[in-house]
């Protein structure tokens, strides 16, 4: 730990929400980051009581390019493992 996984959405988004789908080694503390340039990186949601499976992060208003999943705590022996990260959102002007 930490672990961190990022996607380039390709250009600037307005992010309103981040859904994770995790297997069973999941993280049990982990952050939701967002980067206009992959470089410098903001906070806009923290857990430290993930519990697995999905996870359905509402309400952000963050814009950015990035966005990467920052796990400082694992919930098991193991890494982390996603099986899908989506971020929903509209193009910024």
């Amino acid at each position: 730990d930490p672990q961190w996984i990022q996607v380039d959405l390709g250009s600037s988004y307005q992010i309103s929400e981040v859904q994770l789908f995790w297997e069973t080694a999941h993280a049990r503390a982990y952050r939701v980051e967002v980067s206009s340039n992959g470089s410098s990186w903001t906070s806009v949601y923290q857990t430290a009581t993930g519990d697995g499976g999905t996870d359905q992060i509402t309400g952000l208003t963050a814009n950015g390019r990035y966005v990467r999943i920052y796990g400082t705590q694992r919930a098991t022996t193991w890494g982390y493992s996603l099986f899908e990260l989506e971020v929903y959102g509209s193009a910024s002007a």
